[in-house]
């Protein structure tokens, strides 16, 4: 919260706390290229209603005591040989992801019903392609459904580049 936080109609917004719970598993069956991923993180907020999101006349960005996300993912690992000075790997990988940002416990001057607006669900496809164990080229089609009104969110094509050094 920055310091002089305000609600829409002036007034000041107190302190608030945040705790973060995160758990990953990740496992590589042994002799395969097959991988799986999991991860679920949990944030509690120790007084919501001092949060922006909860005084800014917009109920659908509201924020409760908490919120939570689960993700899980099965990737390949497949050898494409030696090329440039590098052993190249291929790894297709279907990632889902589901997120409810909105649980319950409002607090604030906004309306304090949930209405859908944080929970979203994410189905991710693509191919990370690793010329070398330190250089990642990426590339994913990412499907977003949303429960709120107005239905699913834009859907997106994603690419990226990662280095480890």
């Amino acid at each position: 919260m920055p310091r002089g936080a305000h609600s829409d109609i002036g007034t000041n917004l107190g302190k608030s706390s945040l705790t973060i719970v995160d758990s990953e598993l990740r496992y590589r069956v042994p002799r395969t290229g097959l991988e799986f991923r999991g991860e679920y993180a949990q944030v509690f907020f120790g007084n919501p209603a001092n949060l922006r999101a909860n005084n800014d006349s917009d109920p659908t960005n509201n924020v409760g005591n908490t919120m939570w996300g689960i993700s899980g993912e099965v990737a390949y690992h497949l050898r494409l040989g030696h090329a440039l000075g590098g052993d190249w790997e291929a790894v297709p990988f279907y990632r889902y992801t589901y997120e409810d940002l909105q649980t319950g416990g409002f607090q604030g001057t906004d309306d304090n019903a949930p209405i859908g607006a944080g929970r979203l669900q994410f189905h991710t496809v693509g191919v990370a392609v690793f010329p070398t164990p330190k250089l990642v080229l990426k590339l994913n089609y990412q499907h977003v459904e949303s429960h709120q009104a107005g239905g699913a969110k834009s859907d997106s094509v994603l690419g990226g580049v990662g280095f480890f050094f």
